[in-house]
C-alpha cells in the first residue's frame, strides 16, 4: 500500500494574517490563532449586550480611577508582526494615548471575552494562554452567554494568576487597582439572562 503523503497545515504569522485578510470580504470577521486564521460567526444580540455593558461600566470606573487607560470593543491584537496571534477580544483596556487611525493594538491591560460554543475548549485556552504572556495584561475576563457566570483571571502582585468564578447576579466584579466596576447582573442587562427581567406570566389559557 502507497504511503500518502500527510500535509500539514501553513501556518500564518500576523503579516500572513493581513495579506490575507485583503483577500476576504470586509464584513468577515476572521481571528489567527496558533498560526491559523479562524472566521468568528456573526454574534449574537446577547452578546453584543453583554460586551457594550461590559465597556460601558469598565469606562466609567476608568474614567475616575484609570483616565490613562480606555476600553474598546473588538479591537484587534498584533504583539509583534511575527507572532502567530490577532485574536479579537470582544472588549479590549489599551493605552488612552493610543493613535486612533490604527486598527490594532500591541499593548493591552485587560481583555474580556464572550465565547461562542465554537470558541470554548482548545481556541479558548489557547488564547488564555495568549493573554496570560503578555506581561503588561492585568486580567481577563470570560462571560458565559448561555448562563450566568463569569470567570476572572487576575494577576497579582506576585506576577501569579488567580481565578475566580461569579455565578451569582449580586456578585460584585471589582478588580485590583480599579475597585468595583458593576454586578453579575449588570452583565446581562437587557438580555434573556437579565435577572431584573420579571418571568412572564401565565395565561389562563396556559395553566
Amino acid at each position: 500500500m502507497a504511503d500518502r503523503a500527510i500535509r500539514e497545515p501553513v501556518l500564518f504569522d500576523v503579516a500572513d494574517f493581513r495579506e490575507f485578510l485583503e483577500t476576504r470580504p470586509s464584513e468577515e470577521r476572521w481571528e489567527l490563532i496558533e498560526g491559523l486564521p479562524m472566521q468568528s460567526a456573526a454574534p449574537r444580540i446577547g452578546h453584543q449586550r453583554i460586551a457594550s455593558n461590559f465597556e460601558r461600566h469598565l469606562n466609567a470606573a476608568l474614567r475616575s480611577r484609570r483616565p490613562e487607560w480606555h476600553a474598546d470593543r473588538e479591537i484587534g491584537i498584533e504583539v509583534s508582526p511575527d507572532s502567530p496571534y490577532r485574536p479579537e477580544p470582544g472588549v479590549t483596556v489599551i493605552d488612552t494615548d493610543i493613535d486612533t487611525e490604527r486598527n490594532f493594538t500591541d499593548r493591552f491591560h485587560l481583555v474580556m471575552e464572550v465565547p461562542s460554543a465554537s470558541d470554548r475548549g482548545r481556541i479558548l485556552a489557547s488564547k488564555l494562554r495568549f493573554y496570560r504572556d503578555h506581561p503588561p495584561n492585568r486580567c481577563i475576563v470570560i462571560v458565559d452567554q448561555d448562563a450566568v457566570a463569569v470567570t476572572i483571571h487576575e494577576r497579582d502582585a506576585a506576577d501569579l494568576w488567580a481565578v475566580r468564578v461569579l455565578r451569582s447576579a449580586g456578585d460584585v466584579i471589582e478588580f485590583a487597582g480599579l475597585g468595583l466596576i458593576c454586578t453579575v447582573g449588570d452583565l446581562y442587562e437587557n438580555t434573556h439572562l437579565d435577572p431584573r427581567r420579571a418571568a412572564p406570566t401565565r395565561s389562563s389559557q396556559d395553566r
